[in-house]
């Protein structure tokens, strides 16, 4: 059976407006006819009316695919049963942007606009297969799709109470992850950079498939680092570090005022406000006001700098990205939140170099003389690549088999609450941060 066919764009919506109103006022196309025959010459014949066993049939059918949306961790009982059509809009809708409005946390209720033109079909298995077409693509939404399936399949037949907990946990961290997926771009590149922040980790991506994994470093408790999707468009070696104004009103000036000699041996140098450099040894820490803080800080490159020998740039509103630490022993910790906002990466210069294997010129010899000179360089990409900052609390392992992480930031409860999941408490405000955190005040006490 075909399920898409060429409608006019006033047929669509017709025969779209049919299906919510019983199929008043709409003749069917002869191509119609096969996938509905019980209208078949009678309506045809007298336009205007319709058999009732077309709008019973379509509307059974409609109702029938929506018992897909709970593979997609999508409660099909929340769709409204007594209007199919708009039913079946909304849960288009819901597969293709989220059924949660990702900056809100609010119920999306409204149907996208866009999708009021789509042809119906008249069966269950073709309105099944137009909503699947509304759903991610990605081999990473497949994988957590399948686990879901074998979680609920296995879910009734466990009889130990410990063992029931913890799926239910396990199927609560897939639905959360499937909607936070369904936020994503759908538009997919060839290689990409994902960031989850539970997992503690960053994976490159080619075609699809895993090639790396590196340990990361994510924002503390008080300065969470945030989702968003992004593209990296240039590296930095041996970066300077401009210190976030927040940061040197926060941290730098009470570190200054504890040790004014980590000013010399950390390789800052303390500007005023129009960029003209101040010596050091003439300011007064003590006397110096948070509130109406009159210098700017910077780091410059070396064996002490915050960003280490690289940085990856996306430029993007919070001023969060990828980069390397000098203190590099943070990686053999189990829950590494100890940045404020930025993601620090273990083993940064691979990735780099993994990043720029498609720019003209830099090769890793060259990639290996610019951090050699100890001198600041850039590297513009010949072609942006996405980076993906989640959230999944379930993720594939490298070999394939899902690994579930802890909520560190408690974000699941509400977003699965949004969702329908559970009742749950909103976490304790804390919010988001792309200050990047400098290693010369420790973990951030």
């Amino acid at each position: 059976m075909t399920f898409f066919r060429s409608w006019p764009a006033r047929g669509l919506a017709a025969v779209l407006a049919a299906a919510a109103t019983g199929c008043a006022n709409v003749t069917p196309a002869p191509a119609f006819q096969a996938d509905c025959p019980v209208v078949m010459e009678a309506a045809l014949a007298a336009p205007g009316s319709l058999a009732a066993g077309c709008t019973d049939m379509q509307a059974q059918a409609i109702r029938e695919a929506l018992g897909l949306l709970s593979a997609h961790g999508l409660d099909p009982a929340t769709y409204p049963d007594a209007d199919p059509a708009a039913a079946w809009r909304l849960a288009a809708t819901h597969l293709r942007h989220g059924a949660v409005d990702r900056e809100t946390l609010t119920p999306r209720r409204q149907a996208d606009p866009s999708l009021a033109g789509l042809p119906p079909a008249s069966s269950a298995a073709g309105y099944r297969a137009a909503l699947e077409a509304m759903a991610p693509a990605s081999p990473l939404y497949a994988a957590l799709k399948a686990e879901l399936a074998r979680q609920m399949a296995a879910r009734p037949v466990l009889a130990d109470a410990g063992a029931i907990d913890l799926a239910e946990a396990q199927i609560a961290s897939l639905r959360a992850s499937l909607e936070r997926l369904r936020w994503l771009p759908r538009e997919t590149a060839e290689r990409e950079v994902y960031a989850n922040i539970p997992g503690f980790d960053v994976i490159a991506f080619s075609g699809g498939a895993e090639v790396s994994r590196r340990a990361a470093i994510i924002g503390q408790m008080n300065h969470q680092t945030p989702e968003f999707s992004d593209s990296i468009d240039y590296i930095v070696f041996n970066p300077w570090w401009d210190v976030p104004d927040s940061i040197a009103r926060r941290d730098k000036l009470a570190q200054f005022r504890r040790d004014p000699g980590s000013i010399q041996r950390l390789g800052y140098q303390i500007l005023d406000r129009a960029g003209k450099k101040v010596n050091a040894a003439s300011i007064d820490w003590a006397s110096v006001s948070a509130a109406a803080f009159p210098y700017r800080i910077r780091q410059a490159p070396g064996p002490a700098n915050a960003l280490g020998q690289v940085k990856l740039i996306f430029p993007n509103p919070y001023n969060v990205y990828l980069h390397d630490t000098p203190d590099r022993s943070l990686f053999a910790e189990t829950q590494r939140t100890f940045s404020s906002g930025c993601i620090r990466v273990e083993n940064p210069v691979e990735l780099a170099v993994w990043v720029l294997e498609d720019t003209p010129g830099w090769d890793r010899a060259r990639i290996d003389a610019a951090l050699a000179s100890g001198a600041e360089t850039r590297a513009t990409l010949a072609a942006p690549v996405p980076v993906h900052i989640v959230y999944l609390t379930a993720f594939p392992a490298a070999d394939g088999h899902i690994v579930y992480a802890p909520d560190v930031y408690g974000r699941d409860a509400p977003l699965l609450e949004a969702l329908g999941g559970f009742p749950a408490t909103l976490p304790p405000g804390a919010p988001v941060s792309g200050d990047c955190f400098d290693p010369g005040q420790g973990r951030g006490d």
